[in-house]
């Protein structure tokens, strides 16, 4: 099939399809003999760029040249660029990057790419899956949709192994990322009358910021001064190839302390050969406020869903892998806690969603029986489920409340975190002024559950690009352009849909039906006066 599944992720990334018995298969990274790609871009030239183990490698020789960790960039404001040999790239072009060597793992062994889904966080934006979607088809594919990464874990899971009612929470610790997501499994009849599998969401929470790095970056630090002591000297004193030999022999170590009690570290410092003992007890005592970070996590996601109604807890991501997660999760939740494939359910999962979403789940293979109404196990496995997830955030436009003595402008939250995706709303507003040449629509993202929130506005009484009480953003501005002696009273009709792979706007001239939805553009592509631009106003006539 030509319908693939992909983990982009922040340390290692994975990609699977559907083989010919319709069972989810990662495909081998013979280069690297792995089944994942490192996360990892070098530059090595303006000829040649390497993406995989070997840039990883280059880290401790030409650590200026190779870009790590970018998943942790993508999508966010103010983010940082890249530049090697005279040319600029975005967190974007670095993860389309990683996306061709994966395409390319799959057209070296014979296969084609069609279509794809990229998992993404579950606590992930609209920018940041904007971004993902943008990456992908940069790399030259056809992304169907973006899937949570909890979520395509799970769908792996109930693809092997489905119990009927069940609840699920999915401890998901990746490189970079942390989701803690809990889902319904039970049976449901599908448009068509068929009994399927059906994964609801119930919560998620987490943090995008939160990942397997931080463990290494504690680690590294511990060997550094470790390193310092032993020579009498100081951080700064350290050579910058020392550095990246110790940064290199980091992930190595935490492996290593995953199964045994110590691991011994070798490292060149200054010229002089030093040999640093880590003892896993010292590493989790070092560590251990980043475990109870995520099992806060864990807590406020038992608010929504009580701990009680746990049936199974799916440890997934490689950072799982340490004896420290498994033994606070298995704390918490005793005799529920299970691992199946950490570092590869979730490509699995995206894998069988890209399947469920395309006409060619159930065409027959060639040499496959397709007489008397028989479906190839592919269709068997991809159509007896069905995903219903939830909206990582809130979703509204910026709208003038003329109600009062003074105006004031408001954030409606017309689409709430937590609901059932894809959701749509909408509301019907007015221009604030008669004769306006042109309507400011903005919409903004937030974490709030109220109604209506005031987000922050600057000096002239424009609202912030970000609001640190509710995490509001400003994602972007459409503008309305009205004919000629428009009145106060016209209606406008705005609507928000939300759906896994981000957020469609769209406002509509009820009186002229012409319709307004090229989608939310930034601030500098805005090309008017915003002085001759007003806002929309929430009726109080």
């Amino acid at each position: 099939m030509s319908t693939y599944g992909i983990d982009l992720g922040t340390t290692y990334s994975c990609i699977a399809h559907l083989d010919s018995n319709g069972n989810p298969e990662v495909i081998r990274n013979n280069e690297d003999d792995s089944n994942t790609v490192a996360s990892v871009v070098f530059f090595e030239n303006e000829n040649n760029v390497v993406v995989g183990q070997a840039a990883k490698e280059n880290v401790e020789t030409d650590g200026d040249r190779v870009v790590q960790f970018v998943k942790r960039e993508i999508g966010k404001r103010d983010t940082r660029t890249y530049e090697f040999d005279g040319k600029t790239y975005t967190p974007v072009e670095i993860s389309a990057l990683i996306l061709t060597r994966l395409k390319n793992l799959v057209e070296a062994q014979g296969g084609t790419i069609e279509d794809v889904v990229i998992t993404v966080p579950a606590y992930f934006g609209l920018e940041e899956r904007s971004a993902t979607r943008q990456a992908g088809e940069l790399a030259g594919l056809h992304v169907l949709s973006l899937i949570n990464e909890p979520t395509a874990a799970a769908l792996s899971y109930c693809a092997r192994q489905f119990q009927e009612d069940r609840t699920i929470l999915v401890y998901d610790l990746g490189g970079g990322t942390f989701d803690v997501t809990v889902v319904k499994m039970s049976m449901a009849q599908n448009s068509s009358g068929r009994d399927v599998q059906k994964i609801t969401v119930l919560a998620t929470g987490g943090d995008d910021r939160l990942g397997g790095k931080d463990w290494d970056d504690r680690l590294y630090n511990h060997i550094l001064h470790a390193c310092c002591d032993e020579n009498g000297i100081t951080p700064e004193e350290v050579e910058a190839e020392t550095r990246q030999d110790i940064r290199s022999k980091v992930e190595e170590a935490k492996r290593k302390l995953s199964k045994k009690q110590s691991a011994k570290v070798r490292i060149d410092v200054n010229g002089s050969r030093t040999e640093v003992t880590v003892k896993r007890a010292d590493f989790e005592q070092m560590t251990s406020d980043i475990v109870a970070k995520t099992m806060n996590f864990v807590d406020a996601t038992l608010e929504k869903v009580p701990a009680e109604a746990i049936d199974t807890v799916l440890l997934v991501g490689g950072s799982t892998y340490m004896p420290m997660i498994i033994n606070a999760v298995e704390a918490k939740f005793p005799g529920k806690v299970q691992q199946h494939d950490p570092d590869q359910a979730v490509a699995k999962g995206a894998a069988i969603y890209a399947s469920m979403l395309v006409e060619e789940v159930g065409t027959p293979s060639e040499g496959e029986e397709t007489s008397g109404g028989e479906t190839s196990h592919a269709e068997q496995l991809t159509s007896k489920f069905t995903v219903e997830d939830q909206t990582p955030r809130s979703f509204g436009p910026g709208v003038v409340d003329t109600k009062g003595a003074k105006h004031k402008y408001v954030l409606e939250n017309f689409i709430k975190i937590g609901e059932k995706m894809p959701a749509v709303f909408s509301k019907t507003y007015y221009p604030l002024e008669d004769n306006q040449e042109r309507v400011l629509l903005r919409a903004f993202e937030n974490m709030s559950t109220d109604d209506a929130l005031i987000p922050c506005v600057d000096e002239d009484g424009n609202p912030q690009a970000t609001d640190p009480a509710h995490n509001v953003k400003l994602l972007g501005e459409l503008v309305v352009n009205l004919p000629p002696n428009t009145s106060r009273d016209t209606p406008i009709k705005v609507t928000f849909k939300v759906d896994a792979s981000g957020v469609h706007v769209e406002a509509v001239n009820t009186k002229t039906d012409e319709t307004f939805e090229t989608f939310l553009r930034t601030e500098s592509d805005i090309d008017v006066e915003r002085s001759a631009v007003h806002q929309l106003r929430i009726s109080s006539d």
